[in-house]
């Protein structure tokens, strides 16, 4: 037992602890935090306690508590963009491209709402360059795709505008109550108002 009362014991499950916990787990949960609470909730010693650890961990895996959320914004970018971007555009068919893509993000009850409280924070400067080159991505994939489909530049760009901001502004409504479809039937009738978007 050392002069603080802890046992030989209790420091070797801290240590074990510590060592199973890897950089991964720390990013995915300041992700969860940062969607439910936004950059402003991740604070080291309450993500320790969330994972059963020692703030000491941190320090193995990260520099300071910035890096800590460059990682998860890194991380939001890969799983919510990129990795959505390369299975997508294997659909040769651009409209099959765009039902997966609705079908996938206008579903999404926890990717949406992450992805508009972010682009409220687009002023801070960690989370500002990151949601810009999302955003940009995204509406890159969305114009190419919409250009396949044989609208005009200009029409195309348009239209991905519209899309983009109909999905952000119904991840904002997700975080309001009642601000999603409640029932079966809402949820068609949404779905069947997202056709128009896919008309040409």
């Amino acid at each position: 037992m050392d002069g603080n009362g802890t046992t030989d014991s209790q420091v070797s499950a801290a240590l074990h602890a510590n060592t199973r916990v890897g950089k991964d787990d720390w990013t995915r949960q300041a992700l969860d935090v940062i969607a439910e609470k936004g950059v402003a909730g991740v604070k080291v010693e309450s993500l320790a306690r969330q994972l059963g650890i020692t703030k000491g961990s941190f320090y193995w895996h990260f520099r300071d508590r910035s890096n800590l959320i460059e990682a998860a914004l890194e991380l939001w970018y890969r799983l919510g963009t990129a990795e959505v971007i390369e299975r997508l555009d294997r659909i040769e068919d651009p409209e099959q491209r765009l039902r997966a893509l609705f079908t996938e993000s206008f579903g999404d009850f926890v990717g949406g709402p992450i992805d508009a409280l972010l682009l409220g924070q687009v002023d801070d400067p960690t989370v500002g360059p990151m949601v810009v080159r999302c955003t940009s991505e995204r509406l890159e994939f969305l114009t190419r795709t919409y250009r396949t489909l044989g609208l005009s530049p200009q029409r195309a760009a348009a239209r991905s505008r519209l899309v983009y901001a109909a999905y952000i502004g119904t991840g904002q409504l997700r975080r309001l109550p009642g601000g999603a479809p409640r029932t079966p039937r809402e949820e068609l009738a949404f779905s069947r108002e997202l056709e128009f978007l896919l008309s040409v």
